[in-house]
């Protein structure tokens, strides 16, 4: 047999991959809308960062899981299982990112949703009820009357800054049917903590740190803990069988695991522990890489400062400039302000040829049709200039318009400005309301508007009265 050896192409390989990632500036992207799917993470050192929630869970078995039913069965406790826990992620508005076995990693982050921010702590938490309430109500029920067994689950979750990466390694040169090995490490204390959470937590109970506590509304439901792993004293939250609402109609019974903690190391948790090792190194990495970055950064400076120093008379003279730039920006300013005074005073002095005809029918006959048309028109151009929609100007006008148009007998558009004044008014006038439906024949709309505000205002109420009265 011939001696084992690496040939000298694969370790070129290698040692160009290490150069070409330990030459590559670390460049930090913080994390905004979603997170980045796997195949968007550039196979270089960008690196994702903000702030999150991680939730672990993990499978605690019961003693009635036996080495027969593990080899025949257990495939269909996994997928359900996993399947269930996928779902209460998801519709809690969460990732699911890493599987290991029987234990599964939630990603959360705080999303905007009509100005109002949800955080990653309620999503997570809401996300960890889903679990218990799915596998106590749903899961346990079927497995228990299908194989006479019932299961639990330990949930943990952290909340904090988290760093993301892609490693591993893209195909192979010589082979172009090898497939990528790649991966998504999540780096920082965050995650760590949220797995030996997960490893304190009892069945049915969830456990979580102090950030994501300070983040939730039920806080009262929560009780103060801490528990030890091996040495250390880990202090958090915890809460049992905090399920969430189910429907009326579903009466299932919840069946509930055996409430003695599993004191064996979960599998998830010894894969963290064997990747914990290399996820240090990385860390390493990148702080080093930071700090060439701020040698560097720190000589650009000082180059700047020399430019700077040497271009003094300039920059005083750009200074110079700036400030009359800006005194003649104010100049403009006050300029646009004033103008924007006029035309709103030409606004309040046309409305007031309005305002002081309002209900004098002979005056207004007088003037004639097509001087009250024109003025109207006026009226729209004048509320354009200051911003104002035609059905703003419409609501400024409305009792006004009303009047006049039922003066001249325009009583289709007497009807639409009435509808106009009812629905955005604080008042109408009952003598004018009935002469314009009845003259116009139309209510429909009218009626519909009344209806929505008839609690509002005793003007509504004897409208929708009259309606009534009217047969309407």
């Amino acid at each position: 047999m011939s001696e084992s050896f690496i040939p000298a192409s694969e370790f070129e390989t290698a040692s160009n991959a290490v150069n070409n990632i330990l030459g590559q500036p670390v460049e930090e992207i913080e994390i905004t809308d979603i997170l980045p799917p796997l195949n968007d993470i550039a196979d270089s050192n960008k690196v994702f960062k903000g702030k999150l929630s991680v939730l672990f869970v993990d499978m605690r078995k019961s003693t009635d899981l036996t080495d027969e039913l593990k080899s025949k069965k257990m495939v269909k406790v996994y997928r359900s299982f996993i399947r269930i826990v996928i779902q209460a992620i998801r519709y809690s508005g969460g990732y699911t990112r890493q599987f290991a076995g029987d234990g599964i990693m939630g990603i959360f982050q705080d999303s905007n949703v009509d100005d109002q921010i949800i955080s990653s702590s309620y999503k997570a938490t809401k996300a960890a009820r889903y679990i218990h309430t799915l596998i106590d109500y749903c899961l346990n029920p079927a497995l228990k009357k299908s194989m006479d067994i019932c299961i639990g689950c330990g949930i943990g979750i952290c909340t904090g800054t988290i760093m993301v990466t892609k490693v591993g390694m893209r195909g192979k040169e010589s082979d172009e049917t090898a497939e990528n090995e790649t991966g998504i490490v999540w780096v920082g204390s965050t995650t760590n903590y949220a797995n030996r959470y997960c490893g304190l937590a009892h069945p049915c109970e969830i456990f979580i740190d102090e950030n994501t506590y300070s983040e939730i509304e039920d806080s009262e439901v929560w009780t103060k803990t801490s528990r030890t792993k091996g040495s250390k004293i880990f202090e958090g939250y915890t809460v049992s069988e905090y399920y969430l609402s189910l429907p009326e109609e579903i009466t299932t019974e919840a069946v509930k695991a055996d409430k003695e903690n599993d004191s064996e190391t979960s599998f998830i948790q010894e894969i963290f522990a064997e990747t914990q090792e290399k996820t240090l190194l990385l860390v390493d990495e990148i702080s080093k890489k930071s700090a060439e970055l701020s040698v560097a950064l720190e000589k650009i400076k000082q180059r700047e400062n020399q430019v700077i120093a040497r271009d003094n008379d300039s920059r005083k003279e750009n200074i110079r400039l700036q400030q009359w730039q800006s005194r003649l920006n104010s100049m403009q300013a006050d300029v646009d302000r004033k103008e924007q005074e006029n035309k709103e005073k030409e606004y309040s002095l046309h409305m007031s040829i309005f305002s002081q005809t309002f209900c004098k029918d002979n005056l207004i006959k007088l003037y004639g049709k097509d001087y009250w048309l024109e003025l109207i028109q006026k009226m729209y151009e004048l509320g354009a200039k200051i911003g104002k929609s035609k059905l703003q100007v419409e609501i400024d006008l409305d009792c006004y318009l009303v009047d006049i148009y039922m003066c001249f007998t325009m009583y289709e558009e007497a009807y639409n400005i009435l509808c106009i004044q009812a629905k955005y008014s604080s008042w109408l006038n009952l003598r004018v309301f009935e002469n314009v439906v009845r003259e116009s024949g139309h209510w429909i709309a009218i009626k519909e508007i009344l209806e929505k505000r008839v609690y509002e205002k005793k003007d509504y109420r004897e409208c929708l009265d009259k309606l009534k009265s009217m047969s309407y």
